[in-house]
């Protein structure tokens, strides 16, 4: 195959060596094909050989120039894995398939997230601490890539994740079908650690540098902060998503 067959950065590839192994092992179902570089360490070569055979996945050897170009330079570690479309999910069709009250549930509503770095990192904390789905803007917002995979340890294709239009008309809809909206603002007058969570519960996280939008943060049910020490002003947008879903798993 010539540099020509390949598409580029507007396909659906992911890379590097653990989200090429977990999409293997967990979802092989979901890769379309394997590109290996022909200067990759032997062992790592066997291995990516007997998981593509073990699900009759097709794979093929290719020179690393090749990887750089369709990962645009990316740390691909020599694998580059082009997989099936990633399922986005409505937010009617989700919602049919959650447990009804009062089972516990909690979810992430991304407000504008630019970052694909901090989406992928929002992602996997998400998977780690019991969340349901994770909710990102169909405009102004960054999607699923590859970049998001890779950050995200390949949760991105293992967790749900929900398209979603009117950010505002959404929080309505989910606090009509029983969810308490938190809202992580520096602006908020109470702790994230004020008092127990709801056991069905939304948080939303605001863009990197804006935080939430004014109409966004005025229809949640409440606001809360991170209290923090020196002269930081604010906490990465990931780091802030993964403290306050921990914390509701806590409580």
């Amino acid at each position: 195959m010539t540099e020509g067959n390949f598409k580029g950065m507007n396909e659906d590839i992911c890379w590097g060596r653990n989200p090429v192994f977990s999409l293997l092992e967990e979802s092989p179902e979901k890769c379309a094909k394997i590109l290996i570089s022909t200067n990759i360490q032997n062992h790592v070569r066997s291995k990516i050989h007997a998981l593509c055979r073990k699900s009759n996945v097709v794979y093929q050897a290719v020179d690393s120039l090749v990887l750089n170009r369709i990962t645009d330079k990316a740390n691909h570690q020599g694998l580059v894995a082009h997989i099936t479309p990633m399922k986005l999910w409505s937010v009617d069709d989700f919602l049919k398939t959650i447990p009804e009250r009062p089972a516990h549930v909690m979810m992430l509503l991304c407000d504008h997230v630019q970052d694909p770095h901090n989406l992928g990192a929002i992602i996997r904390s998400a998977e780690a601490a019991g969340a349901s789905a994770v909710m990102i803007p169909k405009h102004g917002s960054c999607l699923p890539s590859g970049t998001v995979v890779k950050t995200s340890s390949g949760a991105a294709l293992r967790l749900p994740i929900i398209k979603v239009g009117n950010l505002t008309q959404l929080i309505k809809t989910l606090q009509e079908e029983g969810f308490w909206v938190v809202g992580l603002s520096m602006d908020a007058e109470e702790t994230l650690f004020k008092s127990d969570m709801s056991p069905r519960t939304v948080f939303v996280v605001g863009a990197e540098g804006n935080g939430l939008g004014k109409s966004v943060a005025n229809t949640c049910d409440e606001l809360r902060k991170i209290p923090i020490k020196g002269s930081v002003g604010s906490l990465n947008v990931s780091v802030a998503a993964a403290l306050a879903m921990f914390e509701w798993r806590r409580s």
